[in-house]
Parts: C-alpha cells; sequence; structure tokens
C-alpha cells in the first residue's frame, strides 16, 4: 500500500539498562554454544517495572518529541507478546488515560513481533479513513520477560529477549520521515511453529510449568518438512519486501538503512541481511546484539538508535522488515525528510 500524507511525527523509548550474556553463561542461564552462534552481547532487563508502565513513559517521550497535542489524537494501539501485569485488563486503556487522554479509543492488538510494524499499517489506515476525525495516532509496545513463566535466554530457539517499552506517532500533518508504504503478507499455515503439539488449556501453565517456544516448534517442524516450512517463511519474506519497495517506488539498492528485527544470528553464515540483498552494517544488528529481541519494540527502539547516534540524514530511504508468529511479515518503507534534534 502506497501512502500519501501521512508521517512519522517522532519515536519514544524506554528501555531498562542492559545485562551482560557472557554472564549469564558463567551463572549457567545460557549455553555456551548459544552464546556464540546467536552473536547476543546482551540484553535489556527491568526487574520491577510492569510493562504498560514501560509503554506510559514511552509514549510520554513520544509526545514530547512529536509536539503534538493530545487532542489531535484519535486512536491508541498497544502491542504485546506477553504478559502485561494482570489478566483479563486493558492495558491500551491505561497507556492511552496517562499519556493521550481520557476519551481516545485505546485498543490492545496483537501479532506477536509483528505488532510492532503492522501497527503501523493499521494506524495509517485508520488516519486515511478519516475515522473519528484527528490527525494522529499512538502506537505503543512494552514486554517484560519475568521467570518463572519465561526463561528470556532459553525461551526460543533463535532468540534471547529484551524488556522495555517504545511509542511511534504517526501523523497527517507532517513529521521528521514520511511513511511511503507498507506491505503485510501471511501464511496462517505457520501458526503450528508457535503451538507445537500442546493441547489448548483452561488456564495459562506459565506460573507453574513455564513456557517453551522451542519444543513447540521443534514439534511442528518434527511433523513435517521442515526445508519446505524454512521455503515459505522465505517466500512470505521476500514477497512483503518486494510489494513495500515496489508500492514506495523504489529499488533495494536505494535503501539506505534496514532495521531488522533482533532476533538473533543464525547458524551458518546465511544471516537475515543475505535474504534481505543488503549489508550487515546496513542494519541494526550491531544495536540489537545490545538489546535483545525486545518483542515488537525491535524497530522502535532501532530508529530511535539510528536518529539518536547520527545514523541518518535527510532523503535517506530506511526499510523496517519484521515479522512474527502466524506467520506475518510486515515491511515498512520510510524517507526521512529531516534528523529531529530531540
Amino acid at each position: 500500500m502506497r501512502w500519501n500524507d501521512i508521517h512519522i511525527a517522532s519515536v519514544g523509548t524506554w528501555l531498562p539498562e542492559p545485562v551482560s550474556a557472557a554472564d549469564a553463561v558463567r551463572e549457567g542461564k545460557y549455553t555456551a554454544e548459544r552464546y556464540e552462534t546467536f552473536g547476543y552481547r546482551s540484553t535489556l532487563q527491568a526487574d520491577d517495572v510492569a510493562p504498560p508502565d514501560m509503554a506510559v513513559w514511552a509514549a510520554e517521550n513520544a509526545l514530547k518529541r512529536s509536539g503534538v497535542d493530545p487532542s489531535e489524537f484519535s486512536l491508541l494501539l498497544h502491542g504485546s507478546l506477553w504478559f502485561q501485569g494482570l489478566d483479563i485488563w486493558p492495558a491500551a486503556s491505561y497507556i492511552a488515560h496517562r499519556t493521550v487522554g481520557r476519551h481516545v479509543p485505546a485498543m490492545d492488538v496483537q501479532q506477536r513481533c509483528n505488532i510492532g510494524i503492522s501497527g503501523l499499517e493499521l494506524a495509517a489506515a485508520h488516519l486515511t479513513s478519516g475515522l473519528r476525525g484527528g490527525s494522529a495516532v499512538m502506537v505503543t509496545t512494552a514486554d517484560r520477560w519475568s521467570e518463572p513463566g519465561v526463561n528470556r535466554w532459553n525461551l526460543h530457539e533463535l532468540s534471547a529477549y529484551g524488556d522495555g517499552g517504545t511509542a511511534i506517532v504517526l501523523s497527517s500533518r507532517g513529521g521528521f520521515a514520511r511513511l511511503l508504504s507498507t506491505a503485510t503478507v501471511a501464511d496462517n499455515s505457520l501458526e503450528g511453529l508457535a503451538r507445537g503439539n500442546e493441547p489448548f488449556r483452561t488456564a495459562s501453565p506459565a506460573a507453574t510449568e513455564g513456557i517453551d517456544l522451542s519444543r513447540r516448534s521443534h514439534e511442528y517442524t518434527s511433523a513435517g518438512d521442515e526445508r519446505e516450512i524454512m521455503l515459505r517463511f522465505g517466500r512470505t519474506m521476500l514477497q512483503a519486501k518486494a510489494e513495500a519497495l515496489t508500492d514506495a517506488g523504489i529499488t533495494t539498492a536505494d535503501l539506505t538503512r534496514v532495521i531488522t528485527p533482533a532476533t538473533g544470528r543464525r547458524k551458518g553464515d546465511h544471516q537475515v541481511h543475505h535474504l534481505l540483498g543488503v549489508t550487515e552494517e546496513q542494519t541494526t544488528w550491531a544495536y540489537g546484539s545490545t538489546t535483545g529481541h525486545v518483542g515488537g519494540g525491535d524497530w522502535a527502539a532501532g530508529l530511535d538508535h539510528l536518529i539518536a547516534t547520527g545514523g541518518l540524514a535527510a532523503g535517506d530511504k530506511v526499510m523496517l522488515f519484521g515479522g512474527g508468529a502466524g506467520y506475518t511479515c510486515t515491511v515498512a518503507v520510510l524517507e526521512i525528510e529531516e534528523v529531529p534534534q530531540w
């Protein structure tokens, strides 16, 4: 989808301090093999801050940076992967009340890690439709990976997880970057990678048994053709990339930077940047290796990092490339119009 007059007005984050991956190995929390393979140097860990408060602080940061009056917001979308602090409770409403106002509709949305980018697509569609008026939408994410429910170092066979909250303000009245296009491609047959053979339950097993996504993934792949499964992943990713670039009217060669998920390196020489046709230096992996996989927040955090470290210039074309269990892949293409001085 090509977008007209949709901009990113600001980005904000609340990220805790990192904990060393090497220390986790010495403490027996992380295996030496995973440490060597995945390449993480650290992950972010928050011991005493609930995810909705992380999102509030990130949204406050983004709101201040944007200069957008709260009265201009017509929607807040909040995405997460895991427990937000209470069961059967609307985290999005809590976040909205403390940031954009008590009367702004707030929705909790999920598509696992992909919500960090697919939320932008939903927000852009909302602004374009003119529904409820207003010129801005807030998109937030937040997660905290706490024991005994999950082990951040071994929850998934390909990642170590980091805590943190992020926020992005989309506006139809201008911003530092223009949203050129987005594309979402789905292959729902791949949802079994997150389910495995586990039966449906009447309550979450997290508190008593813990969650093991690696086991579920192995159960799914062992029952089928693993090579074909990986090919389906690749086709979904490449289709989303191709559609987004075509709609933006550019090619891979026009991209300056690519913000990729901080999901760790893979065994062997073939990495995500090879699939995308860019160099690893063009991606945000060097930064992601210090944060761990911050759920749906990798892309806002990566964009904030590039701005803060002088990694962007006016005219740059930036691709946000992500995906989430299900499987969906969303790609967004931005054009940097000015580098904000926050």
